[in-house]
């Protein structure tokens, strides 16, 4: 089973339904995955704070959401972050794709990267890093587990380590 495969089975296990989505090399492994799926609906976003407030309303219905970014992404949406979810206690499990790091052929990306868990940590926003297909499942169903118990934004970080480099263009 790939981490994909394996994400997608925890979500599946914990009901989530709904898979928001800026498009993400990492966020298509799993929409590959959930589109044929009739137990997930996929919702393609704008930008990133769209998403903090759809899935905020996907929970206060009821329903459960995931949204899903790349690391840039989380800079767009620390606002949203901090002043819904966050105050209003409101679970927001968030899939962001974790660039900048070992490997990195785009300085671009490393800034930020390099921000990600002072960001996270700001906001008091628990985050874990997938890095290796023998955790993945421990790590996601702890991180979804966590964000229902606290409702609370929580985050995974899909490292290039487990997904795999960027190939050079």
């Amino acid at each position: 089973m790939t981490w994909a495969e394996t994400i997608v089975g925890c979500l599946k296990q914990y009901k989530v339904r709904f898979i928001n989505y800026v498009p993400d090399a990492v966020g298509e492994r799993i929409l590959s995955l959930v589109r044929e799926d009739p137990d997930f609906e996929i919702l393609p976003l704008t930008r990133e704070e769209e998403g903090v407030g759809v899935v905020c309303g996907q929970s206060v219905a009821g329903k459960r959401g995931l949204l899903m970014m790349p690391t840039s992404g989380l800079g767009n949406s620390i606002n949203a972050l901090a002043s819904l979810p966050i105050p209003y206690r409101i679970p927001v499990p968030m899939l962001i794709g974790y660039r900048g790091e070992l490997g990195e052929f785009n300085a671009a990306q490393v800034p930020m990267g390099q921000a990600t868990p002072a960001v996270l940590e700001a906001l008091n926003i628990p985050y874990f890093i997938l890095r290796r297909d023998d955790e993945v499942a421990r790590l996601t169903q702890g991180a979804l587990k966590l964000t229902y118990a606290l409702e609370s934004p929580v985050a995974l970080l899909v490292s290039t380590q487990l997904s795999g480099w960027k190939g050079e263009k």
